[in-house]
């Protein structure tokens, strides 16, 4: 093995380069020669049976006339592959920052005349010099530049006379240089001219020329010349017949857009494997690609550069994925539409002596500790190791396959690392570039592998986070979503489940974790990463314990994987692991895949794997499910489909009930239920619901936070005849798509996962139906401190009670019983209480709903995670209500009516938000309560209470609009420290600012920019820093009330903006639109992303709107959320090129229109609409981009509209909207807040509310505009927010904290004199401004405080004051 640190400079000329030094014998001169004479003459594809153009082709390359070996080089050491690992040193990376020049095929190597090496130009000028030709083995461009360097200088084979040297260039700079035979052209001008290989297809479309080499594992390059800068040309490989390329794969370079592609044609239907990428011609204009395939990776280089590489995903997140790789095929070379010439097109079999492969890469470090180490796959670009906090720097012990491999290591940066060099480490992910080079006499291939060294953080931190749940397992660090392969197996629990290295969602990974108790879990190493398949969605693990599969040894059984490969559609790929899920193999042969599924849909996956009667069962769904059989594991075949029945990770099991008999769940997801039969139906296994659940499902779980559930394998169900039926455990990931990616970066917290209760789950009679129970498993009682339980046995439960008034704690269990009387209305508990935060659960008996509220919890993620969740519930037979309740720090789950009612929640409250109490309304109640504090599961964590974070919640970088509102909040971790928090505003006249505690809330002024910083003040070294962009708001359109659905929607003077990865963002009109027929028009700005004009939706959340869809790709998609794709139409060009482009939507009550740029580019009309089609909402939307909107306007269509604007009637003002309505409520108008009652009259010189007096305004006498600041009314003073809205209950501050003021509860007035506010004493002046630094006197001088400058409360003890000390006692009045 050799390190790759030399370095050579570039040689030049549209020959004399990308082959090294090729010595050319005396035979291949005379071919050569004679070649450029034979194929002189143009061929057509018409005539490739008299003549074609690769019949008289010179062959080059062959064994006899090539030679090329590598010149010995003092920099460089060779150990053994096997014996002698070379320790290599490595340093961190990222995905997002990935230099490109990390992916180049070789390291840059210094070339001396003294070393034996001389570039081309040198070269002319030997006597000894020989005809050299640059080397395939080129590496390290810099497209800026052009530059090429290559490495590993070949000898001279062969030495020609200086005299002879002029003739032999002369014959070598002619004819076309290839080793492919037999190539034969299907289409336009294919001609062997003296600089190479021809090209026209100029207006003929695809044409393509395929040769009779048949190959699998190979290095294929060519060089390109474009002689016309459009059209497309590349590479074909791997293409399955020879006289078409229905199924191949191709690669191709875009001569008018400098872009490259690479994608597989599979039967004809072209399927793109990576984003289009831009790319850079050398300094001579041209190109040089180069393929290496080996096995099922795929990777590709354009002028040295690495653009594409299957399962590499720092290349980009959403790599494409296929279906079973093509393993081999023919090679060819493609021309669309342009007029080129190719040269130098060789290829070389991949053998032993030309695998680049790695065996393995182990992880080392001289301090702190490398975590246990997981399997390497020579085949897999991608590999994660951890090490703990205290390993600052890592080697890596490199074993390649082959030991002439040269090895290459860079890190995010691009710098480049000796053999021997400790890598440094940041905290987190740190990727490093591993590129394995070997160079033979015939060619050179090269594989790029990234080693992620993650790094953690300190062991304290782990388990105190804020948010961190105690009971409930989550992830360590990063992102963990849907529980996988959950089994059973020799005595240990697997939870395998969706992972990515950050804490938003990504490129999918397998994590895992064993537990022997399902309450404390031991952290495995990665099991499963994305490949040249797809990214690895969710699955299921069974046993194969009679290796039904035959992967294992006879007689032997073991774990078998079904998984969802992820892109170009989604399919069902095969492991399977000896060594009970240590190690897993992949099966090459993907096992089911979309295309061949009769309901065609690309949503194909979250199988779930069962046996039953001989024979493996699989569920399936994504979208429509299905059940699938098989007799092995590895052939499936279709049983029953059910396109009615929609939902994404499905279960299908069998319980036993108390009677014997056994009756099938289909578990939609972990959200919804059906209960029927599994049984032959016309010789199809086929789910039957009951007749209870023909229509209608039953409820799984109520709160939003419960999702994807699996129950885990344990053994097979047996048989009809004899049922071998285990007790089954289920569980769910913890959150929901509605906001799970925001949850992360708002809570500023490294991991971003957590998983629900265990729960057994059984069937019970209710109402001559089955009804599903899921209770949580009896081994969480192990967790209960018996010693610190409250118990009440019959209590009175009273509205005024204080039965909890001792709880203080944030992970507890409730176990209760209300008996209510005739008068009661509502039960329940209110938890984790302090005196502004609480999360209530509570049964209402009038409405018979069991509900959770968070809306007062805490840190509210978005306005979905503040709704109230609820469902219908009866109560007990005895009219009793049973709440089973089990609060973490982070979450809450309640069960109740025997455990077949169940809800969960996450919840985010402040540290000291650690209260609980019981209530009634209406009437007393009688109750049974048991309160058990629940011990942690983590059990090593390290107990501190001294701060080590400051966790600051909400964008770090947040942008409004003049008169837009934002709250931040700053805790410290663990929870367990002194929550005391300072704040500081580097531009105070930009916002108004008001602090509560440890939020603070800023109203923007005006547009600028500013900085907010909140740092302890026990550890001042330990901050957070807000950034807050303010902008003015010219953004024209006539729709009103548009809010923010989801995403951080922004105006920026004319702009509306938004941007986001991985999320659905959308903002809506809060207004139906009054006239079923309009048109909407929009301009719009992109170029990464997917934009919606929601032009029809049910409410304001788009989640089942009509749409109109643009992407990256050449068409325009009319969409039904939550359905599928109505109809799809092409355009000339995508839009995504970062212009304005103008849209034009023409709704009537049953058709809909698209117009782009004046062009109409689709027009559909409905046979059916939903009812809500022609009395809908309107909005824009982004998935996964960045997007900007200019002019939107909503204007009836055939319909006479009334002039917009003011006017006066009645002695008042008025305001028409465009719609030719009446403003009424709170509006907005040309930048000013007005208020106009019911009637449309303005309202002056009075309060309003639009809210019900929830809210309140004051509107200017004169003209009518909301009041802001502090203001004095009729003799009182007031506060209003940038928005006009009125302060109540809350200190605020007109100079940005210099003078405060509290402003009462109830009326909103200023507080004057002494007041108690949350339990601390302030003083404010007769205007209502707070005194600070100064003495006062409530009595008349004979009691004296003094009040601190800082936060005005009276001092105590001694005091320092003016010079002079002074003494004041515990209540602060002065001694003397």
């Amino acid at each position: 093995m050799k390190d790759s640190s030399s370095k050579e400079s570039k040689q030049a000329g549209w020959y004399m380069h990308k082959r090294g030094k090729h010595w050319i014998f005396g035979c291949s001169l005379v071919t050569l020669l004679v070649a450029g004479l034979a194929l002189a003459s143009p061929v057509y594809a018409e005539d490739t049976t008299a003549t074609t153009a690769s019949s008289s082709s010179t062959q080059l390359a062959d064994a006899g006339g090539i030679s090329e070996k590598s010149a010995d080089n003092s920099a460089t050491t060779s150990t053994s592959a096997t014996d002698n690992p070379t320790t290599v040193a490595d340093k961190q990376t990222t995905p997002e920052s990935q230099d490109a020049s990390t992916g180049d095929e070789t390291s840059k190597s210094d070339v001396t005349p003294e070393s034996g090496e001389t570039d081309g130009k040198a070269a002319a000028d030997t006597s000894t010099a020989a005809v050299s030709v640059e080397a395939n083995e080129q590496t390290d461009v810099d497209s800026s530049k052009g530059e090429t360097s290559t490495v590993k200088p070949v000898d001279v084979a062969v030495t020609v006379e200086k005299a002879d040297l002029a003739d032999v260039a002369q014959v070598a700079e002619k004819g076309y240089q290839t080793n492919l035979t037999n190539l034969k052209p299907t289409n336009g001008t294919w001609e062997v001219r003296d600089d190479g290989l021809y090209s026209n297809a100029l207006d003929k479309g695809d044409s393509w020329n395929i040769s009779d080499i048949k190959t699998d594992n190979f290095v294929y390059s060519t060089d390109v010349k474009f002689l016309k800068n459009q059209g497309a040309v590349g590479l074909i490989f791997r293409s399955t017949v020879p006289n078409n390329v229905q199924n191949s794969y191709a690669i191709n370079i875009d001569g008018g857009t400098k872009k490259s592609k690479f994608w597989r044609w599979q039967d004809g239907q072209d399927q793109q494997l990576i984003d289009e990428k831009e790319i850079s011609p050398s300094d001579d204009g041209n190109y040089f690609i180069r393929v290496v395939a080996l096995d099922s990776w795929l990777s590709f280089y354009i002028n040295g550069q690495l653009i594409g590489s299957t399962g590499d995903y720092t290349l980009q997140k959403d790599d494409r994925g296929q279906t079973t790789v093509i393993k081999d095929g023919y090679l060819g070379l493609l021309n669309w539409n342009s007029e080129v010439v190719f040269q130098n097109t060789y290829y070389t079999p991949i053998t032993d002596d030309l695998n680049p492969e790695l065996e393995d890469v182990t992880v080392t470090s001289d301090q702190g500790s490398v975590e246990k180490k997981g399997q390497f796959l020579a085949n897999a670009p991608i590999n994660i190791q951890y090490v703990d906090n205290a390993t600052t720097s890592v080697k890596l012990t490199i074993k390649p396959k082959n030991n002439q491999a040269d090895i290459k290591i860079t890190d995010s940066t691009g710098k480049e690392y000796q053999l021997t060099d400790s890598i440094p480490l940041a905290v987190g992910a740190n990727y490093l570039t591993v590129t394995s080079t070997v160079t033979t006499e015939a060619n050179q291939a090269s594989l790029t592998y990234r080693i992620n060294v993650h790094r953690r953080q300190a062991n304290d931190v782990y388990y105190n986070e804020l948010f961190r749940d105690q009971y409930h397992y989550s992830v360590k660090d990063g992102w963990g979503n849907d529980p996988n392969g959950l089994v059973y197996y020799k005595g240990k629990y697997h939870l395998f489940y969706q992972f990515y290295d950050d804490n938003v969602w990504g490129p999918m990974h397998w994590a895992h974790a064993t537990s022997t108790d399902l309450i404390h879990w031991e952290e495995q190493p990665i099991a499963l990463y994305p490949d040249t398949n797809g990214t690895m969605f969710s699955g299921c693990i069974v046993v194969d314990e009679h290796n039904t599969s035959g992967f294992f040894k006879d007689g032997e059984g073991g774990l078998v994987a079904l998984v969802t490969a992820d892109g170009n559609g989604q399919r069902i790929k095969l492991a399977y692991s000896s060594d009970e899920g240590q190690t897993w193999t992949k099966v090459d042969q993907v096992a089911a895949d979309w295309s061949n599924d009769p309901l065609q849909s690309k949503d194909f996956r979250d199988p779930k794997v069962f046996h039953w009667n001989n024979k493996w069962f699989m569920v399936l769904a994504g979208g429509p499910l299905r059940i699938y059989s098989s007799d092995n594991l590895r052939d499936w075949s279709v049983e029953s489909t059910y396109p009615d029945i929609q939902t994404e990770c499905p279960d299908l099991y069998p319980i036993q009930t108390d009677d014997g008999t056994v009756k099938w769940v289909l578990s939609r997801g972990g959200r919804y239920y059906k209960v029927g039969d599994f049984k032959q139906v016309d010789g199809k296994w086929t789910f039957c619901p009951d007749q209870a659940y023909q229509d209608s499902d039953g409820i799984m779980n109520f709160g939003k936070d419960s999702y994807a559930a699996m129950t885990y394998y344990v053994q097979n169900f047996g048989s009809e005849a004899n049922p071998t039926i285990p007790k089954l455990t289920e569980l769910n990931w913890m959150n929901t798509w509605d906001y799970c990616n925001l949850v992360g970066k708002t809570l500023d917290q490294d991991f971003n996962g957590t998983y629900n209760l265990n729960l057994q789950l059984g069937l019970t009679k209710e109402n001559d139906r089955y009804v599903l129970t899921q209770t949580p498993i009896k081994a969480y009682e192990s967790l209960r401190d018996t010693a610190k339980a409250i118990n009440y046995q019959d209590v009175t439960v009273s509205a005024n009670n204080d039965l909890l008034k001792d709880v203080k704690s944030d992970s507890y269990e409730i176990v209760s019983t209300f008996r209510p009387s005739a008068s009661t209305t509502k039960v329940g508990f209110k938890l984790r209480q302090s005196q502004d935060q609480v999360t209530v659960v509570s049964y209402d008996l009038q409405t018979q709903e069991l509900s959770i509220d968070r809306s007062k919890s805490g840190i509210i993620i978005n306005d979905k995670f503040a709704e109230v969740n609820k469902q219908k519930v009866t109560t007990n037979a005895d009219g009793s209500i049973s709440l089973h309740i089990f609060v973490d720090r982070a979450s809450l789950e309640v069960f109740a009516k025997g455990d077949t009612v169940a809800g969960a929640n996450q919840i985010f409250p402040a540290p000291d938000s650690l209260g609980a109490s019981v209530f009634t309304e209406g009437g007393d109640a009688k109750a049974d309560i048991a309160f058990y504090p629940l011990k942690s599961i983590w059990t090593n964590k390290v107990v501190t209470d001294k701060p080590f974070k400051l966790v600051g919640t909400g964008q770090a970088e947040t942008r409004l609009n003049t008169g837009q509102s934002t709250s931040f909040e700053a805790y410290l971790a663990p929870a367990q420290a002194k929550q005391e928090v300072n704040w500081q505003l580097d531009k105070s006249d930009l916002v108004d600012f008001s602090q509560s505690g440890n939020k603070v809330t800023l109203t923007a002024k005006k547009a600028g920019s500013l900085t907010l910083t909140a740092s302890s003040k026990e550890d001042p070294s330990l901050t957070k820093v807000y950034k807050i962009n303010i902008f003015e708001n010219n953004f024209k359109t006539n729709l009103k009330n548009l809010k923010a659905i989801s995403g951080r929607w922004v105006v920026d003077d004319k702009e509306l903006l938004d941007s986001n990865t991985s999320a659905n963002d959308a903002i809506m009109s809060t207004d139906i639109v009054p006239y079923a027929e309009y048109k909407l028009e929009a301009d719009v700005k992109y170029q990464k992303g997917l934009v919606n004009i929601f032009f029809a939706s049910p409410a304001t959340d788009p989640a089942n709107a009509y749409t109109f869809q643009l992407g990256d790709q050449t068409s325009a998609r009319l969409y039904y959320f939550q359905g599928d794709t109505i109809t799809e139409e092409p355009l000339t060009k995508a839009l995504n090129d970062n212009l304005y482009h103008h849209l034009e939507i023409k709704k009537t009550k049953d058709s809909v229109s698209l117009s782009i740029d004046g062009q109409e580019v689709m027009s559909h009309k409905f046979d059916t609409v939903k009812d809500y089609f022609n009395k809908a909402y309107i909005g824009l939307g982004l998935w996964d981009g960045e997007v900007a909107f200019q002019n939107v306007y909503l204007t009836p269509l055939n319909q006479e509209v009334k002039s917009q604007g003011w006017f006066t009637a009645n002695q008042a003002w008025y305001y028409r909207k465009a719609d030719s309505q009446l403003e009424t409520g709170l509006a907005d108008i040309d930048g000013q807040t007005h208020y106009f009652n019911a009637d449309g009259s303005q309202v002056k010189g009075d309060f309003a509310s639009p809210d019900g007096g929830k809210t309140w305004y004051y509107l200017d006498k004169d003209n009518g505009q909301v009041l802001t600041g502090l203001q004095v009314i009729n003799g009182k003073t007031y506060y209003f927010n940038a928005d006009g809205s009125q302060v109540k209950g809350d200190f605020a501050s007109p100079d940005g904290g210099k003078t405060w003021y509290y402003l009462d509860k109830d009326n909103g007035q200023a507080l004057t004199g002494g007041q108690t506010i949350a339990g601390k004493r302030y003083t404010f002046d007769e205007t209502g401004q707070q005194i600070k630094g100064r003495f006062v006197t409530p009595d008349g001088g004979i009691t004296w405080y003094y009040l601190d400058k800082d936060n005005g409360l009276r001092v105590t003890g001694r005091q320092v004051i003016n010079g002079e000390v002074c003494y004041f006692d515990q209540d602060g009045r002065q001694l003397k």
